[in-house]
């Protein structure tokens, strides 16, 4: 029966009304323990007929050799899919509980991870990272006792972009490079100015480790990937090598060869909360429900609309710049804010290592998506907004 209901996970939906990006919503949701049966319209049908295929085609013209896809709606995953080959030039092909690396959306776990032990009063946002965490120093003490654990999560310390990103890339552990932020000289006061981070951000593995007195793995398998479902899920470099189901990484090598297969890498397992998160479609899918408040016996809706409140602006169209209503961006905490014409639209994108992960989700009406590929390539960006745009003219797309 479970098999049957997986099969018929091709359906789709209806946009209610939006909220804009600060609101929080007030009626709660209905919790759905498994997914309903229920009928498709005939737009909506035609719909992921249509982004099937353009999906499909996109990837060979793109030349990437596979990837997964997911979609929810109101707490239903309707649509998961692997496209593709694993492995270019073999013929094993993706499927949806295919593993691949995730990159910088495993910050988006950290944060939600961050967010659960908040609701278990075990941390605030506003408390200092120093009162947690005494190595964490800056060069100004001062400020080090007024960066909060929002600071760290919203990339707002004060430090200049990608501080010690090198380290982290060239394998310190977190114990050996968070003492030497102490180092680096301050560009702005805590709060004011958004600067991207890897080490600084990895800041809140230590700091959950030791609140939980458990390491930071663990805490995401006891209090997020065992209770979500998340079978496929990992976070470390011997997991993902050893998968049966997993996607190799790609490089473009040149116009003839196109992209080809490379190792899997080491890089960013010794910071995981930065970009050492593994995961399947179908396991992001249960994430979408939960990032869409459909489990609140894991995480309150009320704690998620914190994590998904605007806190720095993004002076940048990096990553809007293929939505066309975005003109305002901003970072929340692991998580990038776009006001889609006052629809709030809460995305993150990765890569690493020869993997490229997308991720976005309308909070207020349920609707998400994630794209997984195995090759550095913008087109997930490219297909992500036309599915908020579909739904935004649909209002009867469930009967």
């Amino acid at each position: 029966m479970i098999r049957f209901f997986l099969l018929i996970l091709l359906s789709v939906v209806t946009i209610s009304t939006f909220q804009a990006c600060t609101e929080i919503k007030s009626e709660p949701k209905t919790v759905l323990s498994e997914p309903e049966e229920w009928a498709l319209d005939d737009s909506t049908a035609f719909y992921l007929d249509e982004f099937k295929s353009e999906f499909e085609e996109g990837l060979k013209n793109q030349r990437i050799p596979g990837g997964a896809v997911v979609i929810v709606k109101e707490g239903r995953v309707i649509f998961q899919q692997g496209f593709g080959v694993k492995e270019s030039g073999k013929t094993e092909q993706v499927d949806e509980h295919t593993v691949f690396r995730l990159g910088s959306v495993s910050k988006g776990f950290a944060s939600v991870l961050t967010g659960v032990m908040v609701d278990e009063g075990l941390l605030s946002w506003e408390k200092p990272v120093s009162d947690y965490l005494e190595t964490f120093k800056l060069h100004d003490p001062i400020q080090t006792n007024r960066v909060q654990i929002k600071h760290i999560l919203s990339h707002t310390s004060g430090l200049p972009r990608h501080a010690y990103t090198n380290l982290v890339e060239d394998g310190l552990s977190l114990d050996r490079i968070i003492p030497r932020l102490e180092r680096v000289p301050l560009i702005a006061k805590e709060g004011e100015q958004l600067a991207y981070q890897n080490a600084t951000y990895s800041v809140i593995e230590k700091v959950l480790e030791a609140q939980a007195e458990l390491d930071f793995d663990s805490l995401l398998q006891q209090k997020l990937f065992e209770p979500l479902g998340m079978v496929n899920s990992s976070a470390s470099y011997d997991s993902i090598r050893h998968s049966e189901n997993k996607a190799s990484p790609h490089v473009w090598y040149s116009r003839s060869k196109g992209r080809v297969p490379v190792k899997i890498s080491k890089k960013y397992y010794n910071a995981i909360s930065s970009g050492g998160i593994n995961a399947s479609a179908s396991d992001m899918g249960q994430w979408l429900r939960l990032l869409t408040g459909y489990y609140p016996e894991i995480i309150s809706e009320e704690t998620l609309n914190v994590i998904f409140e605007p806190v720095a602006t993004i002076n940048n169209k990096r990553f809007s710049r293929y939505w066309d209503g975005v003109n305002k961006s901003h970072y929340g905490m692991g998580w990038r804010v776009l006001d889609n014409e006052g629809q709030k639209i809460v995305y993150h994108g990765g890569y690493v290592n020869g993997y490229r992960s997308e991720i976005a989700f309308d909070p207020a009406n349920g609707i998400g998506i994630c794209v997984l590929i195995n090759a550095n390539s913008s087109y997930p960006l490219q297909v992500i907004p036309g599915l908020f745009e579909h739904f935004r003219n649909d209002s009867t797309s469930i009967k």
